[in-house]
């Protein structure tokens, strides 16, 4: 596994390029635009809100499908396909232009990672799990999100989320078990998945158990698609 530099980088102004449309390529794009970056959208089509942004003028749409040069000047780019070889050729383009790449599920053609983020006001939070486990960090992001109120006691805030980081060896090792057989399952298959018996079974030690009947709970599931 990778070992990551954890840092912010500071992309006022900078050219962005995100390439795919999806809802993904969405998520990516709003992200980048609160980072107050200069964003073009590489694409044929657009969700309804990524058009919605071209005509209020917020980004620049590139209305087909990649082609090389379209990462010339760039400073990062993201990569949102789920067509490997086009992949590929993004990332082939980037070594060129020392583009920093992000290839949204595919480790092993990024320069970076996207953590999962929790924010309060002037505080950001970044969870990683090197790319392990996508899973796992929303899930602790949750859990953050769900019991970080000021009210409640530093027991309560921190303890759910620590033990489900003890969770990513388990995690990681069955998400590369289902991909080695051609099995994404949804993001919102993954959070249903990792429940209390679950994490209960890692925590007691049995970690065998627990990879088990979650590679069970996933391998019926539909593929993501997003």
């Amino acid at each position: 596994m990778s070992s990551y530099y954890p840092a912010y980088l500071n992309l006022e102004g900078r050219q962005c390029v995100v390439i795919g449309a999806g809802i993904i390529a969405q998520r990516k794009v709003e992200q980048l635009l609160e980072a107050n970056a200069s964003i073009t959208l590489v694409s044929p089509d657009a969700t309804d809100e990524l058009v919605a942004l071209v005509s209020a003028g917020m980004i620049r749409w590139v209305q087909r499908e990649y082609a090389r040069g379209d990462l010339a000047g760039a400073f990062l780019a993201i990569a949102a396909t789920d067509d490997t070889q086009t992949n590929r050729k993004i990332h082939r383009e980037a070594e060129i232009e020392k583009t920093l790449l992000n290839v949204v599920d595919v480790t092993e053609l990024c320069d970076f990672i996207a953590p999962s983020v929790v924010k309060r006001g002037a505080v950001t939070i970044a969870i990683s799990t090197a790319g392990s486990s996508p899973a796992l960090a929303r899930k602790i992001r949750e859990s953050m999100e769900s019991t970080g109120q000021p009210h409640q006691g530093k027991a309560n805030r921190d303890g759910c989320c620590l033990s489900w980081a003890e969770a990513s060896g388990v995690l990681g090792d069955v998400r590369a078990e289902l991909r080695s057989q051609g099995i994404r399952a949804t993001p919102e298959a993954w959070q249903l998945a990792l429940d209390d018996s679950l994490l209960g079974l890692v925590m007691e030690g049995r970690s065998e158990e627990a990879k088990e009947r979650l590679t069970k709970s996933l391998s019926s599931v539909g593929e993501d698609r997003e």
